[in-house]
């Protein structure tokens, strides 16, 4: 067993579960998204470039910039698609949505880099699934807007947050030898300067308190799962990613019930016990 980057695949899960807790709170704050964005990706983005001073990267690679810049596109994107479906679902719900996007990621990386999946693999992901099934109720929705719209939004945070996932893993399969703090600060960067851009392009130069509180928070907590996770992705997808989500799924529920005072019922109990059965499963695998 890999320890240090099981380790670092914990880690990253719980750095997750503290950026679901903070993007909640942006949303109850009523962030504007180009702001609250714009600080969180800069913040993130600034982390890892010192990093990546610190460890003399080398920045001359061409794949690593096209790779970065698009990653910082699509995280925008994830970010967007759960700030809007949180307007409309249960916090827990929306976090749950993301975090089993793992899925895509396994299944792509099966299919694409011929990494081969266990029984085991099957019985870890359907825990996982029980876990999401018994931890929300889709059935009520925190607003009236019609349900093909509802489950719209949860499908985009879905398929933004997998192929996000996806492109992890395939920066450490095409691009072995470059530093990841260089990937997360050109990617942050990308996504900061697109915020920006809007910021400017409307014409909003000031900042709200909480926009910059929980951008900072965000974006540090952010910068920190990602420098953790690269390195995890050294390990097969069917283990880095139940891992890795499932951490913040059982961090982020069991944080958004103790802050945002969402209610544990007995289900819901059961269901982090069967989810935290899957992660021992994952990390003995």
């Amino acid at each position: 067993m890999h320890v240090p980057l099981i380790l670092a695949a914990f880690g990253s899960g719980m750095a997750n579960a503290v950026m679901a807790v903070a993007s909640k709170g942006a949303e109850r704050s009523q962030c504007r998204l180009a702001p609250y964005s714009a600080i969180a990706l800069g913040t993130a983005g600034a982390t890892a470039f010192a990093v990546a001073l610190k460890l003399r990267a080398d920045w001359t690679s061409r794949a690593l910039w096209v790779f970065g810049i698009v990653m910082g596109v699509l995280f925008l994107a994830a970010v967007a698609s759960m700030l809007r479906a949180n307007r409309a679902w249960n916090p827990s719900m929306v976090w749950s949505a993301a975090n089993m996007a793992f899925v895509m990621p396994i299944l792509l990386s099966a299919f694409t880099l011929g990494e081969a999946l266990r029984w085991a693999d099957a019985a870890i992901v359907a825990g996982l699934l029980v876990m999401l099934m018994g931890l929300v109720d889709p059935l009520t929705p925190t607003t009236s807007q019609p349900t093909r719209g509802r489950w719209l939004m949860l499908a985009a945070v879905f398929v933004t947050n997998g192929l996000l996932m996806y492109g992890f893993k395939l920066f450490g399969v095409l691009l072995p030898g470059v530093k990841s703090s260089c990937l997360v600060a050109i990617m942050y960067g990308s996504g900061a300067a697109v915020a920006l851009g809007f910021l400017i392009g409307q014409g909003l130069f000031r900042f709200a308190r909480a926009e910059v509180g929980w951008g900072l928070a965000t974006g540090g907590a952010t910068s920190a799962a990602v420098l953790a996770l690269l390195p995890a992705m050294q390990l097969p997808a069917a283990v880095a990613f139940p891992t890795i989500q499932g951490t913040a799924l059982v961090g982020g529920v069991l944080l958004c019930a103790l802050i945002f005072r969402e209610r544990l019922t007995p289900r819901k109990l059961g269901a982090l016990l069967c989810g935290l059965a899957s992660l021992v499963l994952a990390g003995m695998r």
